[in-house]
Parts: C-alpha cells; structure tokens; sequence
C-alpha cells in the first residue's frame, strides 16, 4: 500500500470512531421488553408505572412486540414517555449488548 491510502484508511477509522462515540442515534424499546395488558380497558403498562395506574383485574404480562400487535393505548403519561426512543450512541449501544450497562428499558 502506497502512504496516501494509509492516510485515508487511518482518516476513515478516525471518523468511524468518532462517529460511534459523539452521535447520538434514536433506538426503540426491544421487541421483548416486558409490558402488562388490561384487556378490559384495552390498555398497556410499563411495569415502572404500574403501581400508579388505574387498572381492571383482567390483566396479562406480554411483550411489547404483542403489544403493537394488539393495538392498545399507553395506560398514561408515564407509560408513554417509558416507551419513546431513547437517544444513545452506538458505543454505548454495542455496551449495552454486551451487558456492560443496563438498557433504558430494563425493568
């Protein structure tokens, strides 16, 4: 390899790296993230929430995949603020995944 490619290899890693570092991205809450059901109100709770929320007794554990699926409501403010993206870089992304630190959405 001639030097000025190995300028622009070693320019690009720079970037990519301070890229993951300094950017932060939206990511969504994961598919298995756990959430309560009140069918009778058509509803759903994060479990943070669930001691102040107004429920029936006919009420499940699911995950926020079902969720979506079902088409119900956040239960109330808080839930719903709960579950919006979170911003985080992709550093503390890949950390996250490999267990280092917890994810917003780990109740």
């Amino acid at each position: 390899m001639n030097k000025y490619r190995l300028w622009w290899l070693g320019g690009g890693v720079i970037i990519f790296l301070l890229f993951m570092i300094l950017v932060p991205l939206p990511f969504q809450p994961p598919g298995d993230t756990r959430m309560i059901l009140d069918h009778t109100l058509q509803v759903y709770v994060a479990p943070p929430c669930f001691n102040d929320a107004d429920l029936t007794n006919y009420l499940t554990e699911t995950t926020w995949n079902k969720v979506a699926e079902r088409g119900y409501e956040p239960e109330s403010a808080c839930t719903a603020e709960m579950m919006k993206p979170v911003a985080r870089t992709m550093w503390n992304k890949v950390r996250e995944l490999a267990g280092f630190i917890p994810s917003p959405w780990a109740w």
